[in-house]
């Protein structure tokens, strides 16, 4: 079963062509909505998912499909689309564009599901990661 070993959410990354390395920008624990603004249903907010996974032998290259799943602590849950998967290599990483916009606000974990393509059981991995959702007052107008 591939392993996922990090989750997180950042506002951007960099990919360093030399070394193989990754940089996150502005990692992302809390996210200000507009207050009585509520996003529309099937909304993306623009953050980047990351997640990194350890494949033991017989799990590379194979398919395997992946979502993204906010967790609220009621227990309401948002899900992202499936994207498949298969990495030739036994760790492998992914960047997933946009995070899908909870419908109301509160305290959230990030979890990870995922699925050998094909199959229809989803399998939870255990690593998550915080997310508060907050409104924001505006702000007053300035006046001079």
């Amino acid at each position: 079963m591939p392993k996922c070993y990090l989750l997180t959410l950042c506002g951007g990354s960099s990919l360093d062509q030399q070394s193989n390395n990754v940089t996150l920008f502005n990692v992302v624990e809390q996210v200000n909505v507009p207050e009585n603004q509520e996003p529309p249903p099937g909304a993306l907010l623009p953050l980047e998912i990351h997640a990194y996974f350890q494949l033991g032998p017989t799990e590379m290259n194979q398919r395997f499909e992946v979502r993204f799943v906010l967790v609220a602590s009621s227990g309401l849950e948002t899900f992202s689309d499936a994207f498949q998967h298969r990495s030739a290599s036994p760790r492998y990483r992914t960047r997933t564009l946009g995070l899908p916009a909870p419908p109301v606000v509160g305290n959230y974990e990030l979890r990870l599901d995922w699925r050998q393509t094909g199959s229809d059981d989803w399998r939870r991995e255990p690593i998550s990661w915080p997310l508060i959702v907050a409104t924001t007052q505006p702000r007053p107008e300035t006046v001079h």
